[in-house]
């Protein structure tokens, strides 16, 4: 699924999002399109007030939304009244396309916060050295 250099934290966000998606149980809040190649939210109340976010890492749902936006999903306009989001590659019965569904923006932008947190953690380290 993954290849040569393929960051598997990436396929973290796609494997969560198909899950709840894919879970009966949840279907009334969000569930599969009729097409099985998008999503539609249901009820966006129960699915904040359910804790959904803190899957994905957001505490509102317009930062769930740039998160989706960042992992290459766009929202489906004419959706009456439901948030709908579909990538190409995002199909149900299909989650080996998982890593077919990045772009080079979303690697370039990944490989620089990764960078950046490296950076980071070496700083703090060398000033809890210089402090010692």
């Amino acid at each position: 699924m993954t290849g040569p250099g393929y960051p598997k934290e990436l396929l973290v966000f796609y494997d969560r999002i198909y899950k709840l998606v894919d879970d009966p149980s949840t279907d009334s809040i969000i569930s599969w399109s009729k097409t099985n190649k998008s999503f539609i939210i249901w009820n966006l109340e129960e699915f904040i007030r359910k804790k959904f976010l803190s899957r994905f890492f957001s505490d509102t749902f317009t930062e769930f939304v740039s998160w989706l936006e960042f992992y290459g999903f766009r929202e489906i306009k004419g959706s009456a009244g439901q948030c709908e989001f579909g990538n190409k590659k995002f199909v149900r019965g299909h989650p080996e396309l998982f890593a077919e569904m990045h772009t080079k923006s979303v690697m370039d932008s990944f490989y620089a916060r990764s960078k950046a947190r490296k950076a980071k953690a070496q700083v703090e380290d060398r000033l809890h050295e210089l402090t010692i």
